[in-house]
């Protein structure tokens, strides 16, 4: 069981998720003060506060809370953006997900040329 546990974690998938997720906890520190320390009091300045949820109710309707929401969604979508264009004119290269072809086995690729056989005129 051991051994098993051993092969888990050294998967190479297994470390590059660790990776990921130490990246991304930095890369979330960056855009919270990002928000809080510049975007924020830019905000504060057009709308006079930072905190739309307690201030924007309508008839016991908080819409500020939704508000909010679309803004931080629309300030971490473009850090993202940003980020990853500045990543591939460094990089010199396109990020972009990699599919991993599946190997097929034999009865698989036989299965599928019979198919296309019988769909032939």
């Amino acid at each position: 069981m051991l051994q098993e546990l051993k092969e888990f974690l050294m998967r190479g998938n297994v470390i590059d998720l660790a990776v990921a997720v130490v990246i991304a906890t930095a890369f979330g520190n960056i855009v919270n003060a990002l928000v809080e320390h510049i975007i924020m009091p830019a905000v504060a300045l057009i709308f006079g506060d930072t905190d739309f949820t307690s201030d924007w109710v309508w008839n016991g309707i908080t819409y500020g809370m939704f508000i909010q929401a679309v803004i931080d969604f629309l300030i971490i979508g473009t850090s993202v953006f940003v980020f990853i264009k500045v990543f591939n004119k460094l990089t010199g290269g396109k990020f972009e997900a990699e599919e991993e072809e599946e190997e097929e086995d034999e009865q698989t690729v036989l299965l599928r040329e019979i198919r296309d056989s019988l769909r032939r005129p």
